[in-house]
């Protein structure tokens, strides 16, 4: 596998709009697990953590790697709730393009409208979700996104809803082909003006993303399905286009069209920006990505428990191999490479190699940490680290069971690989050891797993 086969995208938008369904769907549908899960039952791939489950909310960034068509998906989804935006962080750094995720009955939320701001050069798609439910308007849904955000947004299908606004049918512009519930379908009869319009407003978007393209269509006023998705493509990956598209997670309805659509459009590592980066010396360079090139890897986010650490990267240059020994920039330590994965929610599956462009885990590599790069003595840069939202929420945290103060600092610290947006330290006045989120309820989750990971209390005043 090649940096040409593998689509990085993340999945964002308010909380509940059904991102960790989308997740589970895509998975379901290409056989990556053998049942699908649902939220309500505590079952997904991608909410596993006791806290996720008892709360039904999505905590933690999580994988869902995806094989479609010959190529992979690296599937994140990230958490919708505010108080978890350093994991979307994450997300954001790995990705090559968002999928914004949004709900027919919200309409543009302010979920979707934060993310768009966060995402800022980030190429990007939407999803509208759960257009099959009555009094749906998925209609209204992209007038409004329309009117915020202007000709960028291109929408790749036309939909036929029912006397209750819920779509039935959904038709898919760029390859011309209609699916309702069932499957593919044929085109209803009387929707064939309104596609012929939207069709011709779809090869125009994608005919001003690039000036062949665009005489071409003078020319003709026509273009192919091919030159469509060439033109969008080119769209995307500069941000001028964001393709809109629509179904439900629930009962799958145009989820395969959004993983066909992800290959189509969504530009590979190899086609991006470089990163910026420093080089040994501290001068600023970017660092393109380069399957040749001598290795170098980002380590975006750790996942860690009382049973290890997984350290989750994404190579920058060349490859990654378990028999590999790589020197990390931060440190100056050289570290011996142990097992590599392909995370699917809590499950590791083992390889030997991660590929330029792809997503992987190192296992139980105690000393580094997110934020580092990792690469070949003598051949270093430093990738630049990601940045937070400081955190304004400040709260005093006291051990429960006098004594176990140093249980509670070790345990934070543990804690801290995992979610780099929190901080703590004491007060010089007041002597307390204060805890910083961005809200009340990531710190109620932090002291929850002080608990359930570290077995030691703590409570905040």
């Amino acid at each position: 596998m090649t940096a040409n086969d593998i689509r990085n995208i993340a999945l964002l938008g308010h909380g509940g709009s059904g991102k960790t369904s989308l997740a589970e769907q895509m998975l379901f549908m290409t056989k990556g697990t053998d049942r699908l899960g649902k939220t309500a039952d505590g079952n997904t791939t991608c909410d596993y953590d006791a806290e996720e489950i008892k709360r039904q909310i999505s905590i933690s960034l999580a994988f869902a790697p995806v094989q479609y068509k010959g190529k992979k998906i690296n599937v994140m989804d990230a958490p919708g709730n505010f108080d978890f935006s350093g994991e979307a962080v994450c997300a954001i750094r790995a990705a090559e393009c968002a999928v914004i995720v949004g709900n027919a009955k919200d309409g543009l939320s302010v979920g979707m409208e934060r993310t768009w701001k966060m995402l800022g050069k980030k190429p990007r798609m939407m999803f509208i979700n759960r257009v099959e439910e009555a009094n749906s308007d998925y209609a209204s849904c992209i007038e409004a996104i329309k009117a915020k955000y202007g000709t960028a947004i291109a929408p790749i299908v036309a939909t036929k809803a029912d006397a209750n606004k819920a779509v039935t049918v959904i038709v898919d512009l760029l390859h011309n082909k209609a699916y309702d519930a069932k499957g593919e379908c044929a085109i209803p009869g009387d929707m064939a003006d309104e596609v012929e319009a939207l069709r011709a407003e779809l090869m125009e978007a994608a005919a001003g993303a690039d000036e062949e393209l665009m005489e071409k269509f003078f020319e003709t006023m026509e273009l192919s399905a091919e030159d469509m998705a060439k033109g969008l493509k080119i769209g995307v990956r500069d941000g001028s286009v964001c393709p809109v598209l629509c179904g439900s997670a629930v009962t799958g309805m145009g989820v395969d069209m959004l993983m066909q659509t992800i290959v189509d459009l969504v530009p590979v590592a190899t086609d991006m920006p470089a990163e910026a980066a420093e080089d040994d010396d501290g001068n600023a360079i970017e660092v393109a990505y380069d399957p040749n090139g001598p290795t170098a890897a980002f380590v975006f986010k750790t996942i860690s428990d009382q049973y290890g650490k997984f350290s989750m990267i994404k190579v920058i240059r060349g490859k990654v191999t378990s028999d590999m020994s790589l020197y990390n920039m931060t440190t100056g330590n050289t570290e011996k490479l142990g097992r590599l994965y392909i995370m699917k929610g809590k499950k590791g599956e083992e390889v030997k190699e991660i590929c330029c462009g792809d997503i992987g885990a190192i296992g139980k590599m105690d000393k580094v940490k997110t934020g580092d790069t990792l690469g070949l003595a003598g051949k270093t840069v430093t990738i630049a680290p990601m940045k937070y939202d400081e955190p304004m929420y400040k709260m005093a945290i006291y051990a429960k069971v006098k004594g176990t103060e140093d249980k509670i600092a070790n345990g934070l610290v543990k804690l801290k690989e995992e979610d780099e947006s929190f901080t703590y330290g004491n007060d010089p006045e007041t002597k307390e050891l204060i805890i910083s989120g961005a809200g009340d309820m990531q710190l109620s989750v932090l002291m929850a797993k002080l608990q359930s990971k570290y077995k030691v209390e703590a409570v905040l005043k």
